[in-house]
């Protein structure tokens, strides 16, 4: 299933105006928060059991995903790496709150790894982390990752600068039990042409990782936080009245 950009555009488009509210006999009305833009794409004739066609990797796109900064990032480092850290808006932890932490219930644990979806950590952290967080982490897809497969792993003060930068530009891109990837492409606030451009490197970039390049691809959808799906399809499109 190859798609050119002006049916994504489309597609787009119609998944934008999905989330806006329509009743009969009152005015278009949206919704009061800033929705994020989701691409889905469903894969078809891969194996899953090959660990050579599962994905588990972070993409920067050409673009940020949020407009909300990161409050959803945490560094996790000592000396001066931490000092450094909190200098900035990004929450941190050092080696003492991971061990206070530890000695926290289990839904207190699970409660800190769910409040964060990426996780700086400086490399010699790295022991602490695995061992007191690993559990949680792991199943969640959230344990930080080296260089290439993530940027999640630092061994100095720039690199630790550099990745918190480049974080408002990563998203996760995991495909390990069903043959689906679902990701944050941006918000409604955002230009479209921006949206986009990220929609394609999501695009190309799950392509370049298939066996069989864009015939492993079943479908492809975009939605909005609270908006119908919108195949990228052309009859679909025509159908509710997106050409």
């Amino acid at each position: 299933m190859k798609v050119d950009e002006q049916l994504l555009r489309k597609s787009l488009d119609t998944a934008i105006d999905f989330s806006v509210i329509k009743k009969e006999g009152h005015k278009p009305k949206k919704r009061n928060f800033d929705e994020s833009v989701d691409l889905i794409i469903n894969l078809k004739d891969i194996d899953l059991k090959d660990p050579k066609q599962r994905i588990d990797k972070e993409l920067i796109l050409p673009f940020p995903v949020t407009k909300d900064g990161l409050a959803d990032l945490c560094v996790i480092a000592s000396g001066e790496m931490l000092l450094q850290a909190k200098k900035t808006d990004i929450d941190t932890m050092s080696d003492d709150d991971i061990e206070q932490l530890n000695e926290k219930e289990k839904k207190e644990k699970k409660k800190f790894v769910k409040k964060y979806e990426f996780f700086i950590v400086e490399d010699k952290m790295m022991p602490t982390v695995a061992r007191y967080l690993a559990r949680f982490l792991g199943p969640r897809g959230k344990m930080p990752k080296p260089f290439p497969a993530g940027y999640g792993i630092v061994s100095s003060v720039e690199e630790m600068e550099n990745a918190i930068d480049r974080y408002k530009n990563v998203i996760r891109i995991q495909v390990k039990k069903t043959p689906i990837v679902q990701v944050k492409v941006g918000k409604k606030s955002m230009e479209m042409k921006k949206v986009l451009e990220n929609i394609e490197t999501v695009v190309d970039f799950v392509v370049d990782q298939m066996p069989h390049k864009y015939n492993n691809i079943r479908s492809m959808y975009i939605k909005t936080t609270m908006g119908k799906p919108v195949k990228v399809d052309e009859d679909f499109l025509k159908n509710v009245g997106g050409n």
